[in-house]
């Protein structure tokens, strides 16, 4: 298989099939470890739940996690944490802490498969991709089937073991030594993983670990007037082409926009701009820069930003806070954490209400390039891998806020996605509002004239109705009246022809007498 942008491929793959592997060998001898504590079916039941629903915790949250520190270190921290979270279920003879211990190895272990899928992804060309995919899924499958199999069978082989010193006593089955085995045997892979695959060489994993683990100020709600919609991503995404397109329809829809960028929004920015990206200040300390762009974002968020805001104009920045995070924290040896915070005091904490970011590739975004590249374009495509990670860990933490768009797409095809989420959020113009209020009494006329209209028609239809039942009525009597008169007709003619009978047989009678 394909080794990637940096060459981490086949290492990643071996992490993310270890740790599968590891927990699958777990699991399998969860019934025999569980045994020799003394348990059960039901505790047999919770050990694997203790697993399997870390394993799904852990990549539920995975993206959340420690979002400051690099993915690659995660990865590192998150196999050994697994390792070292076996190797003591393996230790430790108490039930509940053992099962505490499973939970804990399977979180780790999510977490670390969703780091090690992210991270692939990022190594990976799109068209090659999918072939990574199915690899990774081999290596996988063998090392979890290996691991299921062979991890009962040294448990077997091994047996339970009692050493005694006086009033020490180390007993254990052969399924605790097996997880204590599979817990060690991780270890020296994350140390792997952490000496080859490591992006942040020159910061201390400490000082780190100890910033992540200290988190971000919380940051304040968006302003609540106007909309800010912000533009990230690395070099050659296609931020100025998107802002341009984007502020042509939002203006269109009646709002005022306000298209702006960072760094040299405003005159003294303009200043500093120069001196950061010209290729002429390559010697500029990595703290100096992160100081310089606090400085040109506080001064457009005062002068231009939050004034535009203010009046209810739509805000477009190319670029924001998360630019800073991203090249000076995550592409830098600088803290992301302290990165965010220095952006935050500058800016008093202002927020996007939408953070839009542009993911392309280093190498499809230097295809781009149509000037001579400046100080940042400049830096090698490692520095741009690691700000694209760091963009990505951004927008995974806070996906409410971000919309990621593959921006190796067509530009057309990348607004269109853009202008799709903003129909959901962006509030209405007052041209908007005014048309919408002249469609709803345009509306409610049209309904108001099909109502009468229907009532009419019905007044109509019942009068037709009315009269033709009157109609029906007469001729129903005038039928009954000519029925009534044949009726007294024939009653009168046969009452004349009785009668004439009645004459007839008296005059024959009286006839018959005379004679």
């Amino acid at each position: 298989v394909d080794k990637g942008r940096t060459g981490a491929v086949p290492l990643l793959v071996l992490a993310s099939a270890a740790v599968a592997g590891a927990i699958a060998a777990a699991v399998s001898v969860c019934a025999l470890h569980t045994a020799d504590l003394g348990g059960g079916p039901v505790l047999y039941g919770l050990a694997v739940l203790a697993v399997t629903g870390g394993v799904a915790a852990g990549i539920r949250t995975a993206p959340k996690a420690l979002v400051t520190l690099s993915r690659r270190r995660l990865l590192a921290l998150a196999i050994a944490l697994t390792g070292i979270a076996l190797l003591a279920a393996g230790l430790v003879p108490d039930v509940t802490t053992v099962l505490l211990l499973l939970a804990l190895a399977g979180v780790s272990a999510g977490v670390a498969a969703n780091t090690g899928h992210t991270l692939l992804d990022l190594e990976a060309e799109d068209y090659r991709r999918p072939r990574m995919t199915e690899h990774l899924h081999a290596v996988v499958r063998v090392l979890v089937a290996l691991g299921a199999v062979l991890a009962p069978v040294i448990a077997a082989g091994i047996g339970p073991h009692r050493l005694e010193n006086g009033r020490f006593v180390f007993a254990h089955g052969g399924a605790a030594f097996t997880l204590m085995l599979v817990g060690a045997l991780l270890l020296p892979v994350a140390a792997l993983v952490l000496a080859k695959v490591d992006d942040r060489s020159g910061v201390p994993l400490r000082q780190d670990l100890v910033d992540a683990l200290r988190g971000d100020d919380p940051a304040t709600a968006p302003a609540s007037s106007g909309f800010f919609i912000a533009l990230e991503g690395g070099d050659g995404a296609g931020k100025s082409t998107q802002a341009e397109a984007l502020a042509d329809w939002i203006r269109a829809k009646g709002h005022e926009v306000v298209l702006t960028r960072e760094p040299g929004a405003t005159p003294v920015g303009k200043r500093l701009r120069s001196i950061l990206l010209d290729v002429s200040s390559q010697g500029l300390s990595h703290r100096a820069e992160a100081l310089l762009y606090a400085a040109d974002r506080a001064e457009h968020v005062d002068t231009v930003v939050r004034p535009a805001l203010e009046r209810g104009a739509v805000v477009i920045t190319d670029r924001y806070i998360d630019s800073s995070v991203a090249y000076q924290g995550a592409g830098r040896d600088l803290s992301p954490t302290e990165i965010a915070r220095i952006s935050r005091w500058a800016t008093n904490g202002l927020v996007p209400h939408l953070t839009v970011l542009l993911d392309v590739s280093p190498e499809t975004a230097r295809e781009r390039f149509t000037e001579a590249p400046d100080r940042l374009e400049s830096e090698p495509a490692e520095f741009h891998a690691r700000v694209r990670a760091g963009f990505l860990a951004l927008a995974a933490a806070d996906p409410g806020r971000y919309l990621v768009v593959d921006a190796g797409q067509e530009p057309e095809a990348v607004t269109t996605v853009v202008r799709h989420r903003l129909d959901q959020v962006l509030p209405l113009s007052e041209a908007e509002i005014k048309a919408q209020e002249e469609a709803r009494k345009k509306a409610e006329e049209e309904a108001r004239r099909k109502a009468e209209e229907e009532a009419r028609r019905k007044a109509e239809e019942e009068r037709l109705e009315r009269e033709r039942q009157e109609q029906l009525a007469r001729l129903r009597a005038e039928e009954e009246e000519r029925k009534r008169r044949e009726l007294e007709e024939a009653q009168r003619r046969e009452a004349e022809r009785q009668a004439e009978e009645a004459r007839q047989r008296a005059e024959d009678a009286r006839r018959r007498a005379e004679e």
